[in-house]
């Protein structure tokens, strides 16, 4: 097979299916994808995910160009030179186009277009040989055999291809038998920096998708309201308590101005005297809206946080309100309009366990918008630098390849899921911190003044595959990730969906988390909204009822508290690559083994957690 063309279109060709990325064909082929021929448009502006683009991007590009916030990367999303678009059709193309003999290794390199040459000494049909040259710089090129060392010209042998080592594979002409000088590793042909290594294909770490999930997107046509340079200040503002929840509250926060002046300025048109009785009542609700607005602004401005912090959180406040206009369902709803009388003791439970596992509220998202947009890909390692036992190398953000309007394609799809908002207790995590000795009491009294102390004493977290450096930053983060990690395995037991079927997406400056169906595939089973309607008292429970590991003690003390069998999911569940991740945060600290000596086994930079789920 050396052409042919796909008939799907489900949301995981995103992650499977993209330009430049191999998998296997149905016939056991390796192929690699190709530019889809027809691409439509996808519904959300450009503007409204170059944020996210660029917090994606920026490790890559500074790495690269050696220029803090800086690089061509990075230039393609500042020019808008990129476009979200979703594939109409999949193409793919036969890949490598080497073939081997499994008895005597010999090898041929041949077009795309032919058919599987057959061995020169009788073994039959040659196969497929599915390794490829791949390096960090974006590199996949088929293996190139060497010409004879005795200038024979005669067809090469690759022998040993089967031994794990590549330091054991050599050619061999087939002719004269000479063994080839040239090895099989070479230096990178297209970026000149480094040796290229060989591997498998198709395999996880030659293609790194590069993508961003985005909850409910505005539309094109939508966008107008939330393109204000306020609405990020403004969806601060609702995490402070200066600004009522929900998008119709943020507009109108946004649309907060001097009313005052402008009444004033249309009653001179019409000939209104300023001293006109009819005049007085408009110009008393004129200055309370514009006192409103410039209430929040000075609460959002006394947080202190610099420009690119107000963007960060900004961003993570606004998909946080866009996320709770998804038609949700709250337990206040549910006890006014249970389905049965018998269900009114069970709804009133659910705040009984909120408080005892400190959690502010639960809230079913119904109809969840979310998009997932492939931006590019990366080779050998997902992460900026790759660091391997022989020293660090620098990896290369690679976009798609430009189409006919010059613009780089990024491939989307929108699709509507099911899920689970849970929104921490701010006042715990303050108390938590301070019982755990990271910081002095600030005193806070209610939950509004203690979102405003931790985004004050916090950064925001941009890395997503590294824990921040920033030492309450880190805790806070760890604390939201672990429960959610806790949260997703207890819903999966009862919705009906395996953990790694959930996804989740977590809002650390806000202390929530989301818990979603993973739209990877075409439809949603509605599993969640069973759990929050009938079984969310025992999901609850069961977030502490084993704080055990098999490697314990181990896995407490020395790998961090979080394994492959206790918090780990899959890299498809997991928005943090299972980073930020420790049990002893939600249960506490392991006290040291009977006899040590405690002074001996201190040390003054590990943190004695209290555990948050301490009774």
């Amino acid at each position: 097979m050396s052409y042919d063309e796909m008939n799907k279109t489900s949301v995981q060709a995103l992650w499977n299916h993209m330009p430049h990325q191999p998998y296997g064909w149905q016939d056991n082929t390796v192929v690699r994808g190709l530019a889809p021929r027809q691409v439509t448009t996808l519904d959300i502006p450009e503007a409204w995910v170059a944020p996210q683009l660029r917090r994606l991007v920026r490790p890559f590009a500074t790495l690269r160009s050696g220029i803090p916030n800086s690089g061509p990367e990075l230039e393609v999303i500042e020019r808008e030179q990129f476009r979200l678009v979703q594939a109409e059709d999949l193409r793919a193309e036969r890949f490598p186009n080497t073939f081997i003999c499994n008895t005597c290794g010999h090898f041929a390199a041949i077009r795309a277009g032919d058919d599987p040459p057959a061995c020169p000494t009788k073994h039959g049909t040659l196969e497929q040989f599915a390794y490829a040259e791949v390096h960090n710089c974006g590199l996949l090129a088929e293996l190139r055999p060497p010409r004879c060392v005795n200038g024979c010209r005669g067809p090469q042998q690759l022998q040993n291809w089967r031994r794990l080592s590549l330091g054991q594979w050599f050619w061999r002409c087939s002719t004269c038998g000479s063994k080839s000088d040239t090895g099989v590793i070479r230096h990178c042909n297209q970026c000149r920096d480094g040796r290229s290594t060989v591997q498998k294909v198709p395999q996880t770490s030659v293609h790194y998708p590069q993508s961003l999930t985005v909850l409910n997107p505005p539309t094109r046509t939508g966008y107008g309201a939330l393109a204000s340079d306020e609405a990020r200040a403004a969806a601060v503002g609702q995490l402070i308590g200066a600004v009522e929840p929900g998008v119709l509250a943020l507009e109108e926060a946004m649309g907060g101005t001097d009313a005052t002046a402008e009444l004033l300025e249309l009653s001179e048109k019409l000939g209104v005297a300023p001293d006109d009785p009819i005049l007085a009542p408009l110009l008393a609700k004129a200055k309370q809206a514009t006192a409103g607005a410039s209430s929040w602004r000075d609460r959002v401005g006394a947080l202190g946080l610099t420009p690119e912090t107000l963007e960060i959180v900004g961003d993570e406040a606004l998909a946080l309100t866009l996320v709770e206009d998804a038609k949700p369902l709250t337990v206040d709803m549910l006890e006014a309009s249970p389905p049965t009388a018998e269900l009114l003791s069970t709804y009133r439970r659910y705040r009984a366990l909120f408080d005892q596992y400190a959690v502010a509220d639960v809230t079913l998202l119904r109809e969840l918008p979310v998009a997932f947009v492939i931006a590019g890909y990366t080779r050998l390692s997902p992460q900026s630098l790759q660091r391997t036992r022989s020293g660090s190398k620098t990896t290369w953000f690679k976009f798609f390849d430009p189409d006919k309007s010059g613009k780089h394609p990024m491939y989307g799809k929108r699709s509507e899921t099911e899920g689970l908002l849970v929104r921490i207790d701010p006042l715990a995590i303050v108390a938590w911190l301070v019982d755990s000795g990271l910081v002095p009491d600030p005193r806070v009294t209610d939950a509004n003044a203690a979102r405003a102390w931790l985004l004050g004493v916090c950064e925001p977290v941009v890395d997503a595959f590294n824990e921040p450096d920033h030492r309450l930053t880190r805790a806070v983060l760890g604390l939201v990730h672990s429960m959610a990690h806790r949260f997703m395995k207890a819903l999966a037991v009862r919705c009906g969906l395996h953990a790694d079927s959930l996804a989740e997406y977590l809002f650390p400056a806000g202390g929530a988390f989301l818990i979603y169906a993973n739209t990877r595939s075409e439809f949603t089973l509605g599993g969640i909204e069973h759990v929050f309607r009938f079984d969310l008292a025992d999901a609850l429970e069961e977030l502490d009822a084993d704080p055990r590991c098999v490697f314990d003690p181990p896995c407490r003390r020395s790998f961090g508290g979080a394994c492959a069998a206790c918090l780990h999911t899959s890299e498809v569940a997991c928005e943090r690559f299972n980073t930020a991740l420790d049990r002893n945060k939600l249960f506490g600290t392991l006290p040291e083994p009977a006899g040590a000596n405690a002074a001996a086994c201190a040390d003054p930079n590990e943190v004695t957690w209290r555990g948050f789920w301490a009774r």
